[in-house]
């Protein structure tokens, strides 16, 4: 019996990776605080502000976050994701379709599609693109060690075969290792800076300065014109808060990612502003679960005793105005396998946390802990949460371009984190696999291993949401890591344009919707 999607997979999930100051995906929830006034019948340009300009434009080098802004709109993807939703849904593949195993998935590419430069978008060019994406170093390559052969079986149908299904695999199509390129332009040098890509805009070479500005042009013959109502898309860089904040009031970006002190100062006449629940998880990664160099952190007490040190009500109202949710799990609030019962698991009572750390026997200990340009603002009120369970923290600066190196380093046994979503399955595997990214010391055990097994050997991801469930509760339980809360933002608009993305969508112009 095989699964077969032809217009939807539910996920109820999702995507995308972190900016680096929280200019991330998604929300798991809007709240319109203030409406422009009369939109315009016909869509304006589009001008957004973003905390990074992309590293390369080469499909096999894409970074997902802020970076999709820019290179999602030269490239199609096979998949894309409803941004009200979430959901899975078709783009450059009008459909797919597993086999039972989950060993063979085939994509249906839609008919009549074209490459900017003229060529056609069929599958032996998808096959190629994915192939050379497969065998070229980079970001985007591990997405694909599960892929043996990718062919293209006629002109639109191409099939991907896998060693072992790859629960992961559908939805990293809506992200970079979904892009499609041109195979007659992959020796060319301009692929990592101009590409030729089947998506609904081309890059202005003459008004782009690499860094700084992105200027992007709607194509005329593109297939799916509709969903993309701006005429010109402008992606200025603009990592400091103060700098967007001005830029927007100055109506040189008509949408940007505003810090909750600033939005006040906006004039409510002019500007629409969303408000973002979930954006990203702030959490204290206990990467050593199993005490192999950090004996202290792989006894269930300690972990438990640092949930319990944490005031998150308290991080939440005086570090980050208020703005997020609290909570005692990692996965996506709007995903299906959050649990609103588990969170209350880790009340703030630190007598209690001081008690476990005594009982265990490690009172005194000392861990050192990586101080980034992400942990600032938290640093003091960690550093009093363990000492006031009888344990200390000590920060080592580290500088900005070692930051996740660091995390692999295996000289750390705890880590304060900022990140974004992609889908609980993907998740799921970066936080507890022993492959994960979250967890460099490769823990696992019995119990991890059976959900594993599950989980990566059920195609239908409705049918195994129930053992994602029970991985949550488990991993709560065994407190391998200390969530603290949901990151929250603001998206200001304005020109009839509303940000509409919902539950971590990856960054693309889908996410704005245009009222005229």
């Amino acid at each position: 019996m095989s699964i077969t999607h032809s217009r939807r997979l539910r996920t109820v999930v999702t995507a995308a990776a972190v900016a680096a100051a929280l200019l991330l995906t998604g929300c798991s929830g809007t709240a319109e605080t203030s409406k422009t006034e009369g939109p315009a019948k016909t869509a304006p340009a589009i001008s957004i502000a973003s905390t990074s300009a992309p590293n390369s434009l080469d499909p096999a080098q894409l970074v997902d976050g802020a970076q999709v802004f820019v290179w999602g709109s030269i490239y199609d993807t096979l998949l894309a994701r409803d941004p009200k939703t979430a959901e899975v849904i078709p783009n450059a593949a009008e459909s797919w379709k597993y086999n039972a195993e989950g060993t063979e998935l085939t994509f249906t590419l839609h008919k009549g599609m074209t490459f900017s430069n003229g060529h056609a978008v069929n599958a032996d060019a998808v096959a190629k693109t994915m192939l050379r994406t497969k065998s070229t170093p980079g970001i985007v390559q591990p997405k694909y060690a599960q892929v043996t052969d990718v062919t293209a079986v006629d002109d639109l149908t191409v099939k991907v075969t896998f060693s072992k299904f790859d629960p992961q695999f559908i939805f990293n199509m809506s992200l970079g290792a979904g892009a499609i390129a041109d195979p007659a332009t992959f020796s060319d040098p301009a692929l990592a800076t101009n590409p030729v890509g089947s998506g609904p805009y081309t890059l202005d070479t003459a008004g782009t300065v690499a860094g700084t500005t992105y200027v992007l042009k709607k194509r005329a013959d593109y297939w799916n014109s509709k969903a993309f109502p701006y005429p010109t898309a402008t992606i200025r860089v603009l990592a400091d808060a103060t700098a967007v904040f001005n830029a927007v009031q100055a109506g040189e970006v008509n949408a940007a990612s505003v810090q909750q002190q600033l939005v006040g100062q906006l004039d409510k006449s002019k500007f629409t502003v969303t408000e973002l629940k979930a954006q990203a998880i702030g959490f204290l990664n206990i990467m050593d679960r199993g005490g192999q160099k950090f004996p202290a952190l792989g006894d269930q007490r300690v972990r438990q005793a640092i949930n319990y040190a944490i005031d998150r009500q308290g991080i939440l109202k005086g570090i980050y105005a208020g703005v997020g949710l609290v909570t005692d799990q990692v996965f996506n609030p709007a995903g299906a396998v959050n649990d609103k019962s588990l969170d209350g698991t880790y009340p703030y009572d630190p007598k209690k946390g001081k008690k476990l750390v005594e009982e265990a026997g490690y009172a005194g200990e000392t861990f050192k802990i990586p101080s980034t340009f992400l942990t600032t603002q938290v640093e003091p009120t960690l550093t009093q949460a363990f000492a006031d369970i009888g344990l200390k923290l000590e920060w080592v600066p580290v500088p900005p371009q070692q930051a996740q190196s660091v995390l692999q380093s295996g000289e750390y046994g705890l880590t304060f984190q900022l990140t974004g979503y992609n889908s609980d399955p993907a998740d799921a595997f970066y936080h507890f696999d022993p492959n994960g990214y979250g967890n460099p010391f490769h823990y696992t055990n019995d119990t991890l291993k059976g959900f594993f097994d599950k989980i990566d050997s059920t195609v239908n991801f409705k049918d195994v949401v129930p053992t994602y469930k029970k991985l949550n509760e488990y991993a709560v339980e065994q407190a391998y890591e200390a969530p603290v809360l949901f990151i929250g933002g603001n998206w200001v608009t304005s020109d009839g344009i509303k940000y509409i993305a919902y539950g971590g969508a990856p960054l693309t112009l889908r996410n704005f919707a245009f009222n005229g």
